[in-house]
């Protein structure tokens, strides 16, 4: 079974709603961001995704092509629209929720590797490598292996 990402999974949705929305009335981008409760970057963005599923009726409050506000409408018959529906309902589904993979947690499930973050209000990165702890080797040429490295 294939997988999409949960935005994606989300976005598919939104669009099944907005084309739902388009083969009842025709909408300008006020009405499609309240559908999708989106803002206007959100709903240029569907807008594009939907490229020539839809296309401009009218303008309204404009004297010439181009000045005003669009008015779209659905650019396709009704069989069409649910031939698209059906198209975009064939997409994978969300990926299930799992575990995180993060260098921190992992590190948590090694017993060997002691960490100590302290409680202060400064956010810094933790990054923990995945190499095994060693010592350095110009100090390793200098005093001799470690305790650590002596015994293995």
């Amino acid at each position: 079974m294939t997988y999409a990402h949960r935005h994606t999974a989300m976005r598919t949705e939104r669009l099944l709603a907005l084309i739902a929305a388009f083969q009842t009335r025709h909408l300008m981008r006020e009405d499609i961001g309240e559908i999708l409760k989106v803002g206007p970057s959100g709903v240029r963005k569907y807008i594009k995704d939907l490229g020539a599923a839809i296309e401009i009726e009218r303008y309204v409050d404009g004297t010439a092509k181009f000045i005003g506000f669009p008015v779209f409408r659905l650019a396709m018959t009704a069989e069409e629209a649910q031939a698209y529906v059906a198209g975009l309902s064939a997409a994978p589904t969300a990926l299930p929720v799992r575990a995180s993979a993060s260098a921190l947690s992992m590190a948590a499930k090694d017993p060997s590797r002691h960490f100590h973050i302290l409680a202060d209000d400064t956010h810094y990165a933790v990054r923990l490598s995945r190499t095994p702890a060693m010592r350095d080797p110009l100090v390793a040429a200098f005093f001799g292996a470690g305790r650590m490295e002596a015994r293995a």
